[in-house]
């Protein structure tokens, strides 16, 4: 269990500090793909726990105290937090584009997103319901498709759908 918990902070270490990032790029040729699309290896990733390792190990006497990781782990969430306020930070200073310090609304709405809602016409919904293309949605036509769907769901014909009926065609629309 205390390996699971090392192994995994020692991970999470080696991915959240700027070392690990520096190991990595000092280790990657200059020609080879950015790190997400690179084949992982075994002995570059060995160098970098090490490196790591060495790292949290605060007076090198080759283990880890809680102490030691705590100090880690604070430091990793450190810098997280640096980097999120700075892309606040610059995010705000585009947003405020008159410069005064604050975002009046319609600097904000202006970075809001706007959607145009398109014209419909009527047949992307018409055209399944109408069966006998008479372009008139009646009663019987309007319930069909959800009538055939109830009866397809209601297996024992009873009139009601039962958990287990609306169980068992979750599990049948999922497989889809």
């Amino acid at each position: 269990m205390t390996y699971r918990i090392l192994s995994i902070a020692a991970l999470t270490i080696a991915a959240a500090t700027p070392v690990a990032a520096a190991a990595q790029t000092a280790t990657r040729p200059a020609t080879a793909a950015p790190a997400a699309q690179q084949t992982p290896n075994r002995a570059t990733l060995l160098r970098n726990l090490d490196n790591n390792f060495k790292l949290i190990d605060g007076n090198g006497d080759g283990t880890l105290t809680a102490a030691e990781l705590a100090a880690a782990e604070q430091k990793s969430q450190q810098q997280r937090l640096n980097a999120t306020r700075q892309q606040v930070d610059a995010r705000f200073t585009q947003l405020d584009t008159n410069k005064d310090g604050s975002l009046s609304k319609a600097e904000f709405m202006a970075v809001a997103p706007t959607r145009t809602v398109p014209t419909g016409n009527g047949l992307n919904l018409m055209n399944p319901l109408d069966k006998n293309k008479d372009s008139k949605v009646t009663l019987d036509e309007y319930r069909s498709p959800v009538l055939v769907r109830f009866d397809q769901m209601d297996t024992n014909k009873d009139g009601q759908i039962s958990p287990a009926e609306r169980q068992a065609a979750t599990q049948t629309a999922s497989r889809r």
